[in-house]
């Protein structure tokens, strides 16, 4: 194998790192109605379920984000990572299947994009290039020691405060 294939699967990792912060961010930028709304839109959770989804996902994205740009547990967070795309592509593939139009939500309201062909395969090639990384390479381009448990602590009590802050703007009552 050329030795730049290693080099470039670490550097795609990095770039999906950086693309799950600015989703993150973005879902973070926008209204609450819209953030639940956008998940509500997949028709694929009863009850207070998008709500829920709403609150969570852009901590996790920032988690695995930050995981995958330092380098913090690859193994496993390149795994999860990739899981994640496969079921948003999943959930995206069901939407379409089912003939429902629907905004697909990735970057909040910075970009209305609609699910389409394009996000499940955008989605697929990002898992794909995620496990890609894990199995072909030993790990590039990691800022974190390889066996350090301080980057998954950091981050999980970053990701701890962003639920908080994100429950609380969806507890607050809406202004008139």
């Amino acid at each position: 194998m050329p030795p730049t294939v290693p080099v470039a699967l670490a550097v795609g990792r990095i770039l999906i790192g950086l693309l799950l912060t600015v989703s993150a961010y973005a879902k973070l930028a926008a209204p609450r109605e819209l953030q639940v709304a956008d998940v509500a839109g997949y028709r694929l959770l009863p009850g207070r379920g998008p709500r829920a989804v709403a609150i969570a996902l852009p901590a996790v994205e920032l988690f695995l984000a930050g995981c995958l740009v330092l380098g913090g547990r690859l193994p496993i967070t390149e795994t999860i990572t990739a899981v994640l795309l496969l079921a948003l592509a999943g959930a995206s593939a069901s939407v379409l299947a089912r003939g429902i139009k629907a905004d697909c939500g990735y970057f909040g309201s910075r970009l209305r994009w609609r699910v389409g062909p394009g996000v499940v395969a955008a989605n697929v090639a990002l898992a794909a290039v995620l496990v890609a990384d894990l199995l072909v390479t030993p790990q590039r381009l990691v800022l974190a020691s390889p066996g350090s448990n301080m980057v998954v602590i950091v981050l999980g009590i970053a990701m701890f405060f962003n639920l908080l802050t994100n429950w609380d703007k969806f507890r607050q009552p809406q202004p008139a």
